[in-house]
């Protein structure tokens, strides 16, 4: 899905409050918009379909394991 993130460890929202966050990067105020917040402010919300993922973790896909990846074949 396009971003290495390899734990929530290195993601500063899973670790620290809204009031943290703030204090850490200096500023004044800090607030997030809702999920619907975001589709609306993205266009029509209501009748377009955005991936959410990122967000909810409900990926559209099948996850796959380590394990289930078979290595390529080399052609010749």
């Amino acid at each position: 899905y396009g971003v290495d993130t390899p734990s929530k460890k290195q993601l500063i929202a899973a670790n620290k409050s809204i009031e943290e966050i703030r204090e850490y990067i200096g500023a004044d105020s800090l607030a997030y918009l809702s999920l619907e917040g975001l589709k609306n402010a993205c266009g029509d919300g209501a009748k377009t379909t955005y991936c959410t993922a990122c967000y909810t973790g409900n990926y559209p896909t099948h996850r796959l394991e380590p394990d289930d990846i078979q290595p390529a074949s080399v052609r010749s």
